[in-house]
């Protein structure tokens, strides 16, 4: 059985599975680190709640591609009390003691716990410690409502669509009764703006709370240092660009996005420690993510690849960014740079590595190499052995390489997983950003489904 430090994959993801120091990796990895020393008070106040400067969340499902991907099976866990003491490490059971005593917790603590639960992406757990929150609770003490606000994130971090009516409802409430002088009336109303843009794509009601959010900016700006509030604001323009992006208005959001990067780009010249050095790296790389979709909704290719090559030099260790930019080199036909990038993401870790040895496979078939692109599909099987896209790729190259034994298996396994699928053959898939949580990501996938 494969052990944590086996392999590059497994070692750089090692907080995922047992909290230790982050070592290298992605910046998310890192978030991991901060959340742990949050909460044990190393950095930030002791009993003083604070905004992770990593917004930068998975989904709950990244656990299991994680754990599927790396084959290290025997971390399979959807609560950090299950995981086997003899698996733990030190800063684990520092964990399992928080939650063991969960409710004997402070509220301050409460949300440190939860915040680095988010950041392990234990979201199903999230819902299960933290109890409904009575409306009363969430207007007399802002830290109850910070609880309140992390578990409708969770709620929605769990669920396959990218937003529900319950999930309106519980932002709405949140805003409803909690302080307008907090924190977290603001991050609710931003967020009613992006669920009614992506879930609902409700102009008049992205419109409306819009203007709340700005007001309730405007309510906690006396609160804020300068370096918060350029922060926030960056936070508010790139939400509220969803109402002009969805009317259409190319100018308006090339002008709006403009601010929200200038203002991003100041936050990394101003930062002074490393809470404000994460941030501001943190909302730097979100809005180059957003400006690249940006890019594609203009219809923009160059343009788009200039800006998805900056956000991988930027951050190079995160395989999403390398997706992403292949699939904007798909699109102009470039196979052989697509599948290089594709081959690297591959060594990163998920999100994406079965679809990133897949979508290599399709270059390099492209290119003429079905060796090489078979090599990739049975990799890609590897990672994942229910893709049955990659199934049928080798179905149809297995013959043309001579193998009649790969033929077989080949046959015999799509007729399983058609059956498992109900005789329903997917279609294959050029995207994978499973995180997409912006119109602007949105209407660059709609680009890109046309390859």
């Amino acid at each position: 059985m494969l052990s944590l430090n086996d392999l590059p994959i497994p070692w750089s993801h090692r907080p995922y599975f047992d909290l230790s120091p982050y070592q290298s990796g992605a910046w998310h990895i890192q978030g991991i680190d901060y959340s742990y020393r949050s909460l044990v008070s190393e950095v930030g106040g002791f009993d003083t709640p604070s905004e992770s400067p990593v917004s930068l969340v998975h989904s709950a499902s990244f656990r299991e591609q994680l754990i599927r991907e790396t084959g290290l099976f025997q971390y399979p866990i959807n609560d950090p009390l299950a995981l086997p003491d003899e698996l733990r490490t030190e800063r684990w059971r520092v964990l399992c003691e928080h939650l063991e005593h969960y409710r004997e917790l402070s509220p301050a603590t409460q949300v440190k716990t939860v915040d680095l639960l988010s950041s392990l992406c234990f979201h199903e757990a999230i819902t299960r410690y933290i109890p409904a929150i009575s409306d009363e609770n969430i207007g007399r003490d802002p830290t109850f409502a910070r609880l309140a606000y992390s578990l409708a994130m969770s709620k929605i971090l769990c669920q396959e669509d990218i937003g529900t009516s319950e999930n309106l409802e519980d932002f709405q409430r949140i805003f409803q009764y909690a302080s307008k002088e907090s924190l977290v009336a603001f991050g609710a109303a931003v967020e009613l703006i992006v669920l009614q843009a992506t879930a609902f794509q409700d102009i008049a009601a992205v419109a409306h709370w819009r203007e709340v959010a700005k007001e309730a900016l405007h309510h906690v700006e006396p609160s804020l240092d300068r370096f918060d509030f350029k922060h926030l604001t960056s936070v508010f323009k790139r939400a509220a660009v969803f109402a002009p992006l969805l009317r259409g208005e190319r100018e308006t959001v090339v002008r709006e996005m403009d601010i929200c990067q200038s203002l991003a780009e100041e936050l990394t010249r101003e930062c002074k420690n490393e809470s404000e050095r994460l941030s501001a790296y943190d909302t730097l790389i979100t809005v180059l993510e957003s400006r690249t979709k940006e890019a594609l909704w203009l219809g923009d290719i160059d343009l788009a690849e200039e800006r998805s090559k900056k956000m991988v030099a930027m951050e190079p260790l995160y395989s999403r960014y390398r997706l992403q930019l292949g699939e904007i080199l798909l699109k102009q036909n470039k196979f052989e740079e697509a599948a290089k990038i594709y081959r690297s993401a591959t060594r990163l870790g998920p999100p994406g590595m079965a679809i990133a040895w897949f979508m290599a496979g399709q270059c390099h078939e492209r290119l003429g190499e079905i060796d090489i692109a078979c090599d990739c599909y049975l990799a890609s099987l590897q990672m994942d052995e229910l893709a049955i896209s990659a199934v049928e790729k080798i179905n149809k190259l297995a013959p043309r390489l001579g193998n009649s034994m790969l033929t077989d298996w080949s046959t015999m396994r799509l007729e399983q997983l058609q059956e498992q699928q109900g005789g329903m053959v997917s279609k294959t898939k050029t995207s994978y950003i499973p995180e997409a949580a912006s119109a602007l990501k949105l209407a660059g996938e709609r680009e890109l489904s046309q390859i």
